[in-house]
């Protein structure tokens, strides 16, 4: 009955369901416009990449040469240059969409911009440390057996280059088998700032049941029906109101704008139901510690979420490049860039591993925020009502 009524309180607040269904489905709607042909456009084209001669390890040169998008399509045209000041001035004379050297140890990459070529390329320099690995480790192996007196095949680099790049399941999923651009980064941050809008509903769940906060949490302080009931209730009733809202989002993505966001719509709707939970921890948490207005805890909420899904790429996808780069650990504390970052990885990976990590870390942060509400509305009295 109490969860019932809750809903039914819930969709007459209009403006909230404004923001936590029709926003996002006009956000989305505005996105598709605005990127227009690109979105369904072909991920992969051959990149210019250039090497500093003297700079660049000839085991990555090898590697670079090797990539293919295909069979019959090599992933890089590549171009060697002098120095660093010939690269720039290739750079900006767009003769490369990137360079690449080696200094102190470290792989640096010079681009004018962020985007798809240059999150292959860098991940092409991770892959290469593993390359260079199992390479090291074959030519070890290689001369044990010699010093036992066996006759073993020697060590054929450019065999373990071909075997280790074409297990890389990046190239292969950004074949045009998968239809997932650059533009889905933005469609994924998208979801993430739907999910987390949900903490408009906590906010209103912490407005209506504390008696210091509305006239109905006085109403509900005096009755006999056991606060945490209520909660439970008006949590629930939330929940389903967001899972709805979520699959209605989903849905119009995926089959009315026909976004690729990956097959695997179940676990991308488990991921949006973590993500509207952590949402509604949220607001229940600022909330629970946020005196004033129900319209200006709402404020503070909305602003707080849109800066987080900022932080997460809603806004330019360089944005979450630039985090990554220098305070990774943002990512790993933002609930907006858990739920993006599972769902890019629930498309792009072979395994579930990554995927697992974020989903983890989105449930651990919800359920720390759910304690803290709990533990301190636990037992809270007041002096008169």
């Amino acid at each position: 009955m109490l969860f019932l009524t809750r809903l039914k309180v819930m969709l007459k607040r209009k403006s909230t369901l404004f923001w936590v269904l029709l926003f996002p489905i006009l956000l989305a709607s505005a996105e598709y416009f605005a990127f227009g042909k690109f979105i369904h456009s072909t991920p992969i084209e051959t990149i210019s990449i250039g090497f500093i001669e003297e700079d660049t390890p000839k085991l990555l040169q090898t590697i670079f040469k090797e990539a293919q998008i295909d069979e019959n399509k090599k992933l890089y045209e590549i171009k060697v240059y002098k120095d660093i000041e010939l690269a720039r001035v290739g750079l900006e004379e767009q003769e490369i969409d990137h360079f690449l050297y080696e200094q102190d140890g470290q792989i640096k990459v010079v681009a004018k911009s962020n985007g798809t070529e240059l999150m292959i390329t860098e991940s092409i320099i991770d892959q290469s440390k593993q390359i260079e690995h199992t390479i090291q480790e074959a030519y070890q192996r290689y001369e044990e057996l010699v010093l036992q007196g066996e006759n073993p095949q020697p060590v054929d680099v450019l065999k373990i280059i071909e075997n280790l790049t074409m297990e890389n399941s990046y190239f292969k999923d950004l074949s045009t088998k998968k239809t997932a651009t650059f533009y889905t980064f933005y469609f994924y941050s998208l979801l993430a700032m739907s999910c987390l809008y949900a903490a408009l509903f906590g906010v209103s769940i912490i407005q209506d049941i504390r008696a210091d906060r509305s006239n109905l949490g006085i109403r509900i302080s005096s009755s006999v029906v056991s606060k945490g009931k209520l909660l439970l209730s008006y949590f629930a009733a939330s929940c389903l109101l967001q899972a709805i809202s979520a699959t209605i989002i989903c849905i119009y993505l995926k089959y009315i704008l026909k976004i690729g966001l990956g097959g695997n719509l179940g676990l991308i709707f488990l991921t949006l139901i973590l993500g509207g939970i952590s949402g509604i921890a949220i607001g229940m948490l600022i909330g629970t510690f946020v005196k004033g207005s129900e319209a200006k805890v709402q404020g503070i909420v909305t602003a707080i979420t849109l800066s987080l899904s900022c932080l997460a790429g809603l806004m330019a996808v360089d944005v979450k490049h630039i985090v990554d780069k220098y305070v990774p650990f943002v990512n790993y504390i933002n609930p907006a860039s858990l739920i993006s970052n599972s769902l890019y990885a629930l498309y792009y990976y072979d395994t579930y591993s990554s995927y697992l990590i974020f989903t983890s870390i989105l449930a651990c942060f919800s359920i720390l925020a759910l304690g803290i509400v709990i533990f301190k509305m636990r037992g809270e009295k007041y002096a008169s009502l």
